[in-house]
């Protein structure tokens, strides 16, 4: 099934003209000059999340729309990178504490209804995407941790902080509480406001009692 996503994503890329999303050069969604010129990212209400870019930035704001509504799923490929040593940075002196631990990679689930309009989640192209740079395989992806247990409106449209913890209150549910138990979690998504959906997903995995929870994402 991933080999014909990964075909399906080809496909797109091929037919659909990609150009910078800042420059306009042609053959990239994302040319490396422009990335090194995005700010990166101020820090989070929450510690235990981190982002790369700053969120205010047009370009990024452009990348992240694309990659979200208008099937430019290329763009996981883009981002992979940064977030992998974003993630590599912050474990640190963990990584040698645990030589023999696997962290697993849970991208944020859509609700099913959401996931059947949009036809991917965006969140689970960025995980495997990562994996595609983990060659010391520390890390294992486990994109059915998290459910969603019911559709939650865009957060986008939750101007106020209490009405996107409102909106998020019971939204996902850990099924297998025994893998994570005792285990370090990554959480994955592409950007985060009030850290409000990072939040819930990190209280619903935190019944299963993991050794640390941590969220990375593209922009803040």
């Amino acid at each position: 099934m991933q080999r014909l996503t990964d075909l399906f994503t080809s496909i797109i890329d091929l037919l659909l003209p990609q150009r910078c999303v800042a420059c306009a050069e042609p053959g990239t969604l994302f040319c490396a000059t422009c990335l090194t010129r995005i700010p990166s990212a101020p820090p989070a209400e929450h510690s235990f999340i981190r982002a790369v870019f700053d969120y205010h930035h047009p370009a990024i704001k452009r990348a992240i729309w694309r990659f979200k509504y208008k099937n430019a799923r290329g763009v996981a490929r883009v981002f992979a990178e940064k977030l992998y040593e974003e993630i590599m940075g912050e474990l640190g002196d963990s990584l040698d504490a645990s030589s023999r631990e696997t962290f697993l990679l849970v991208p944020i689930p859509l609700h099913k209804k959401r996931l059947r309009e949009r036809g991917y989640n965006q969140s689970e192209l960025l995980a495997r995407a990562i994996l595609k740079h983990d060659d010391a395989h520390i890390f294992e992806l486990a994109p059915n941790l998290l459910v969603r247990t019911h559709a939650t409106k865009p957060q986008a449209r939750s101007e106020k902080r209490a009405a996107r913890l409102a909106n998020l209150r019971g939204a996902f549910a850990c099924p297998d509480p025994a893998h994570v138990r005792g285990r370090t979690i990554i959480l994955i998504d592409d950007v985060t406001t009030t850290g409000a959906t990072l939040l819930e997903a990190k209280r619903a995995l935190a019944k299963a009692k993991p050794r640390a929870v941590l969220a990375f994402t593209i922009a803040h």
